[in-house]
């Protein structure tokens, strides 16, 4: 679902065994290979995470939003257009060695397959491709993706180039190998999982968090993971609920259960409208906007997942910006819904490093820890 440098590790770890015999010293040098792609995050304007991949031979480098809310993988091609609010590199397919397009075998004419990309906001065409990911790294030698085309009014406006997406195999297109698949199939990492740090931090070089695919790092969480399951959701990283509190008072909210999509490509969180409104009585506001005094006296919001308690602060679910005319303003990241279906985007990921597990993708988990300071 979307709304509005790299560094791999094949890590070569060198294990030297030094051994001295009669004068002489023999040195055994071993080999272990730990098979994990990091991928160093930059947070765009609190709105939007995003990182570097590159795609083709020679590689050509793209700024991605890793969406775990679609599965399909998108950079902007030639054809993209040039009056959009911020530049764009564009995929050359001839200029790369390796990149093939995908034909209709069942098209007499074998015309290449376009399709229509859509998300909850914005959309575009892409024509089904093939080439060299290199994900933090990791190289998925013929990945499927797409070359796109014909970006509505909203894609014109984004800063990031493209979209990879994390979700579960069946949100992806018919007939397609979804980067979580190509990882796991060509056992390109050792352990089937991601991990994600969203850290608020921003400007030119901050470092804004990670993700790593295939493991990990110990220094980006506090304590353990709490694992729970991942509901049948329709590829959607689907989660249960059963209760929302704000500053300890139950909202009533999920009687006896309500379910949430933890989407790494939404901004805000998202719920059903009259939920949503009960959070900002509770909050003492009438809608998304707040008078900007109030912000430091709001209270904290708590998710019942599993049987465990989540908070988020107001430094999670509200923010502060300057209008066109340069005002101050601030905004509450709670969204009303048409669905009966919560979203925890970017404002509940950033409390909490999240664990995607996919050692088995019929039995996915996610796990949630504290995100360290």
């Amino acid at each position: 679902m979307f709304t509005l440098k790299s560094f791999f590790v094949i890590v070569t770890i060198i294990i030297c065994d030094l051994q001295i015999s009669n004068g002489s010293v023999s040195l055994t040098i071993k080999k272990k290979n730990i098979n994990e792609g990091v991928v160093s995050l930059t947070n765009f304007d609190d709105v939007i995470y995003y990182g570097e991949v590159s795609v083709g031979t020679p590689p050509q480098k793209f700024n991605v939003v890793f969406d775990t809310g679609s599965s399909n993988f998108w950079i902007p091609s030639t054809k993209w257009p040039t009056d959009t609010v911020y530049p764009h590199p564009k995929f050359n397919t001839e200029g790369s060695k390796t990149y093939t397009a995908k034909y209709d075998n069942t098209d007499k004419h074998k015309r290449k397959i376009n399709v229509d990309i859509t998300y909850t906001v914005g959309a575009l065409k892409g024509t089904l491709s093939q080439d060299n990911l290199i994900l933090g790294g990791i190289i998925l030698e013929a990945q499927d993706f797409f070359v796109g085309f014909k970006p509505d009014l909203h894609m014109k406006k984004v800063k990031f180039d493209g979209i990879l997406g994390l979700g579960l195999p069946s949100l992806k297109f018919a007939g397609t190998v979804s980067v979580l698949e190509n990882l796991v199939n060509k056992k390109l990492i050792t352990q089937h999982i991601f991990s994600i740090l969203m850290t608020p931090r921003k400007g030119p070089g901050a470092d804004a968090g990670q993700i790593i695919f295939g493991g990990l790092n110990e220094r980006h969480f506090l304590g353990k993971h709490f694992y729970v399951p991942v509901l049948s959701g329709k590829g959607f990283w689907n989660i249960s609920m059963s209760q929302i509190s704000v500053n300890g008072e139950d909202m009533k909210a999920c009687a006896p259960q309500c379910f949430a999509f933890v989407d790494a490509g939404t901004t805000d969180i998202f719920g059903p409208k009259d939920e949503i409104m009960k959070i900002y009585a509770a909050v003492n506001t009438t809608q998304k906007q707040i008078a900007c005094y109030k912000v430091k006296t709001l209270p904290v919001i708590s998710f019942v997942i599993g049987g465990k308690s989540f908070s988020i602060t107001r430094n999670n679910y509200a923010y502060e910006y300057l209008d066109r005319r340069g005002a101050k303003r601030c905004d509450l990241r709670l969204e009303q819904s048409d669905s009966n279906t919560w979203v925890l985007g970017i404002a509940f990921m950033e409390a909490y490093h999240t664990v995607f597990d996919i050692q088995d993708f019929n039995k996915p988990k996610i796990g949630f820890a504290s995100a360290a300071p």
